[in-house]
C-alpha cells in the first residue's frame, strides 16, 4: 500500500486547487459559485487550512471539469 503523508496530501490538494483555477481564469468567488460553496472555503482549501470533503472534492471537480484524481494527487 502506498502511504501519503496527511500534510503532504494536503498541500497537494491546495497547490492543485489553485493551479486548476488559474489554469481556467477563474477567480476563487467564480470557483466558488460554480461548486457551490462559500468564498470562504475555497480560499482556506487553498491556504491548506482545511480540507475539503469528498463531497466539496466532487463539486470543485465537477465545476473544473476534471477527475478527482487530477485535483486531489500531485501531477506527474
Amino acid at each position: 500500500m502506498h502511504h501519503i503523508p496527511l500534510r503532504r496530501f494536503r498541500m497537494s490538494i491546495a497547490a492543485n486547487l489553485v493551479r486548476l483555477r488559474k489554469a481556467q481564469g477563474l477567480t476563487q468567488p467564480q470557483l466558488a459559485d460554480l461548486a457551490g460553496l462559500h468564498v470562504n472555503q475555497v480560499r482556506r482549501y487553498e491556504a491548506g487550512s482545511a480540507q475539503p470533503s469528498l463531497e466539496g472534492l466532487k463539486k470543485i471537480a465537477q465545476a473544473l471539469h476534471i477527475s478527482l484524481d487530477e485535483l486531489v494527487f500531485d501531477p506527474s
